[in-house]
């Protein structure tokens, strides 16, 4: 028998006992209530507004449909608006409470490369740029034919500072807004087209002075040498952007070349057996072509779509063949006739203006920023000047023999390449010669040898132009709204138009948008929209540009 004292010391101890079983019963109780509320769904407010450290579960696909440009992976490939141009996402609030989808489309970074522009830059930190005025060129480059060589000249005092082998025949020259020169080869193909052989085009790095002095030639500061490029190459020109255009005399083509590669883009034939020799760029970005052969005379490109128009056939300017030509900034171009005459050409209607008896044998031709246009003259040996707005000769001055082509500089003086005494004339804008410097044999250049041509141009235009699809038939465009700046006294107009395919897209009319400070009603429907947007200023050392233009859509309910 257990005696009193043990008996009383395990009543004791059963107090405690059942207090730690009720403690392990509230533990277990605890753990299990915090293991059903995490493996509960959130509440309705920690959906709407979930914390920042929060990840949010990926919900399979389950439904696929057609892709449309609307921000989501609608045919379930993992992709998203695969196939589409613009930036799309949801709007963040919709327009009109009936509305069901709205949708927000941007051109933006990548979506501007989709579309194609005249004058104006693609890229390089914004959308659109129009190019802003070059910089002072200081040098001058002439093409010595029989040597195939060019000289570069320091404008301030006409020391040559390099002589450049380049290829078979160098003739024109073209000067870019970074002053590097792009030089054209005729080579030894006849004007009749006989000869297979395609010559090159050179680039020739304007900051490089090379370590071999004139008059020995060297290899040295070049660039690009782009082999095979045409047959017999006569005409050549830089535009605001950079972009190079060639004219092919024997194939009756002209090329367009990448700016910072070379590469040819584009082989644009010409109309009526055109045979281009000299080429120039106007204020709007258009490619003219001066023909000395063929029906055509003078010939017109538009860079955006490579259409050829704008002809002034050869009996209109009484069978003179145009020779060297030049845009003067105000809506007019100029060019020589290899007679005594010069001729005025309205770029807006494709008409001749004037035809203005000059001298002998006018060739070369160029326009400076005082409102004067400059004529070489071989066959009296003179450069004339001539108004630009009462088309009169105010001048004449004597220069070498048998000058071919002439220059402005970017100082404004004039500067005349003289064929048969192998040396170029400084003359002032009063006429007053500057000197005479030795250049190498037979020297042949009268194109923009200067880079001055969008230098003296007060005004300068470009337009973009771009095509974008959404997947959504029937698509009722709302509006649209720019991003970017402009300088003061810049401009900018925008169309647009909008079907459900290219067909009906072509037919379409264009709408013109009318802003309320940077946004526009877009009142169209359908799954495509083409944008045209033009912009101009005449403070051309101000940047104007476009970032962004950002549309608003509301796409049918029922093709979803």
């Amino acid at each position: 028998m257990e005696n009193a004292p043990e008996r009383s010391k395990k009543r004791r101890s059963w107090p405690w006992l059942l207090l730690l079983l009720l403690l392990l019963l509230l533990l277990l109780g605890l753990w299990r209530l915090r293991c059903s509320s995490s493996l509960a769904p959130p509440s309705t407010s920690q959906q709407a507004n979930p914390s920042k450290t929060s990840k949010p579960t990926k919900r399979p696909c389950l439904s696929p449909t057609p892709e449309v440009c609307d921000g989501k992976d609608n045919d379930c490939d993992g992709q998203m608006d695969e196939g589409f141009q613009l930036a799309c996402q949801p709007c963040e609030k919709k327009v009109t409470p009936q509305s069901k989808h709205c949708i927000q489309a941007q051109v933006i970074g990548g979506s501007w490369f989709a579309g194609k522009a005249r004058n104006l830059t693609l890229g390089n930190d914004h959308g659109i740029t129009l190019p802003l005025q070059p910089k002072r060129n200081l040098y001058i480059y002439i093409a010595n034919s029989r040597e195939g060589t060019i000289s570069k000249l320091r404008i301030q005092d006409g020391v040559e500072v390099g002589r450049f082998y380049v290829g078979d025949n160098p003739s024109r020259t073209a000067v870019d807004s970074d002053g590097n020169a792009w030089v054209a080869m005729r080579g030894r193909t006849s004007d009749k087209g006989r000869g297979k052989q395609l010559e090159n085009v050179v680039k020739i790095d304007g900051s490089c002075t090379p370590t071999i002095r004139p008059p020995q030639a060297t290899r040295e500061c070049i660039l690009l040498d782009i082999p095979n490029v045409g047959n017999l190459l006569r005409g050549i020109a830089v535009d605001a952007t950079g972009e190079v255009w060639v004219g092919s005399f024997a194939a009756s083509e002209v090329l367009h070349l990448d700016g910072r590669t070379g590469e040819i883009r584009r082989r644009i034939s010409l109309p009526d057996n055109a045979g281009p020799y000299g080429l120039a760029v106007d204020e709007k970005g258009f490619v003219w072509v001066a023909s000395r052969r063929g029906k055509a005379a003078v010939l017109r490109i538009d860079p955006l779509t490579y259409q050829v128009d704008r002809k002034v056939m050869l009996s209109q300017i009484r069978n003179n063949w145009p020779y060297g030509i030049a845009s003067d900034g105000k809506g007019s171009l100029w060019f020589g006739s290899n007679g005594p005459m010069i001729l005025q050409l309205d770029g807006a209607t494709g008409t001749l203006k004037r035809s203005i008896v000059v001298g002998g044998q006018t060739r070369g031709v160029a326009v400076d920023h005082r409102g004067w246009l400059w004529v070489a003259d071989s066959r009296k040996n003179k450069v004339h000047k001539v108004s630009l707005t009462r088309g009169e000769t105010v001048g004449s001055y004597e220069v070498g023999r048998s000058p071919v082509g002439v220059a402005v500089d970017h100082d404004g003086a004039i500067w005349a390449v003289n064929l048969m005494s192998h040396d170029a004339t400084k003359l002032s804008v009063q006429g007053q010669t500057l000197g005479t410097y030795p250049v190498g044999k037979y020297p042949y250049t009268y194109s923009d040898m200067t880079g001055s041509a969008y230098h003296v141009f007060r005004t300068l235009r470009g337009v973009f132009r771009g095509r974008y699809t959404t997947g959504w038939k029937g698509a009722r465009w709302r509006s649209l709204s720019w991003k970017g700046s402009l300088a003061p006294n810049a401009g900018l107009r925008i169309r647009a138009r909008a079907a459900d395919d290219k067909k009906l897209l072509n037919k379409q009319p264009w709408t013109l948008l009318k802003f309320n400070k940077q946004q526009a009603v877009l009142p169209l429907r359908g799954a495509m929209i083409e944008l045209e947007v033009e912009m101009h200023t005449s403070q051309r050392n101000r940047l104007s540009f476009l970032d962004a233009l950002t549309l608003v859509l509301h796409p049918k309910p029922s093709t979803r």
